[in-house]
């Protein structure tokens, strides 16, 4: 997902500008007479391992690096006078009207692009652009600066195979047990409570301390049926093969809110109808986990639970009101707030897997998850801001 970076320029607009380390003569080659051929600014470029190029105004390529020759194959002379998005066959990840707005407004933009090469090879890239702007701020041209992540895509989508392998793994192993302990575990506590109730029935006259010993061991075991019931239900709710997941959620929710005292509020549309198995089984999963680390973490008194959906993708929206939690780019008071942890990674990764997009917001307001799936062809797509990843 393409994001803006505020921070690592933001404190030295200069650091964009070409005086920062050429001459006057060089700085003219880069900003519309041609490439810095010989000059000491081209030759610190062409020590980079990084593909760097320079744009004019026309949006014409006036400078191309040997990382980028290297990279992309066409040499300087060829790359010279072209435009990058058409010799590249670059996908943009939004248009490229708004990539220009937000470089107007900020120091620069990264994002990932896929692009092809000479040898009509697709690799993938983490781009970072930035505007060329003179000493009176007028604009000159772009800087773009290319680092081919291609290998680290192929083995992050490796991993993610591997992952939603294993969480595969995990719910079927869960399903089995649940229905291990509802036939096994469950049936066998209620033979013996049948069998107590027999017992009491054939005792003839029981005292008063006999009668009151078996009425408590009756209740123990009813006790452990509900138990055992709730843990089997809590593995692979049966309401969410047999109904479907609105029916599971408020099951669920109501059980927590009876076990936890947190008065959870579950908003859904009444034409939600049913979705894929592994969508519904995912929104059932990640609302466990987060109302778990709602209770565990938040000391929020309430919590809303909300499902929505459009022709397209289904949103979920989780929210507390309690204290808050630790981002990875926010480890203040690390020691009185909770910070990320395996259940939050777990959640990521089935909406990875899913093709989905996961977003988490907190302060001392509370925390806010919001998931959105896909439920047909597209990908879903979070309101501007910066995706928990």
């Amino acid at each position: 997902m393409a994001h803006r970076s505020r921070n690592a320029l933001r404190s030295s607009p200069a650091a964009v500008r070409p005086d920062n380390f050429l001459s006057r003569g060089q700085q003219l080659a880069f900003l519309g007479q041609g490439p810095p051929t010989g000059s000491q600014g081209s030759e610190l470029l062409n020590l980079a391992r990084e593909a760097i190029f320079i744009l004019n105004n026309d949006g014409a390529i006036i400078f191309w690096n040997r990382g980028a020759e290297q990279l992309y194959g066409w040499s300087p002379p060829e790359a010279t006078g072209r435009c990058p998005t058409e010799l590249l066959k670059t996908e943009l990840p939004r248009p490229a009207a708004q990539i220009e707005n937000i470089l107007r407004s900020e120091t620069y933009w990264d994002g990932e692009l896929r692009q092809t090469t000479k040898h009509e090879q697709r690799v993938t890239v983490a781009s970072r652009w930035a505007l060329w702007r003179d000493e009176s701020d007028r604009i000159c041209g772009r800087f773009q600066l290319d680092t081919d992540i291609t290998r680290r895509k192929q083995i992050e989508n490796e991993l993610r195979v591997l992952s939603g392998r294993l969480l595969s793994l995990r719910d079927e192993e869960r399903r089995r047990l649940a229905r291990d302990l509802h036939d096994s575990v469950g049936q066998l506590l209620a033979g013996a409570a049948m069998n107590l109730t027999m017992v009491e029935r054939k005792l003839p006259f029981p005292d008063p301390g006999s009668l009151q010993c078996l009425k408590s061991l009756a209740s123990l075991l009813e006790q452990s049926v509900k138990e055992v019931r709730t843990m089997s239900y809590l593995l692979h709710p049966p309401l969410l093969d047999e109904v479907g997941l609105p029916s599971a959620l408020e099951w669920y929710i109501s059980g927590f809110s009876e076990r936890s005292q947190i008065k959870v509020e579950l908003d859904l549309p009444q034409d939600l109808g049913r979705f894929r198995h592994d969508v519904e089984l995912a929104l059932f999963r990640i609302v466990q986990e987060t109302l778990t680390n709602v209770h565990r973490h938040s000391e929020s008194p309430t919590a809303k639970v909300t499902l929505s959906k459009s022709p397209s993708q289904v949103r979920l929206k989780v929210e507390d009101c309690g204290k808050g939690m630790d981002l990875p780019l926010n480890h203040a008071d690390s020691e009185e707030r909770p910070v990320l942890g395996v259940g939050i990674s777990g959640m990521r990764e089935r909406v990875r897997n899913l093709g989905g997009q996961m977003q988490i917001r907190s302060g001392s307001w509370g925390t806010v998850v919001e998931i959105l799936l896909p439920i047909a062809e597209g990908k879903p797509s979070l309101s501007p801001g910066d995706e928990a990843s």
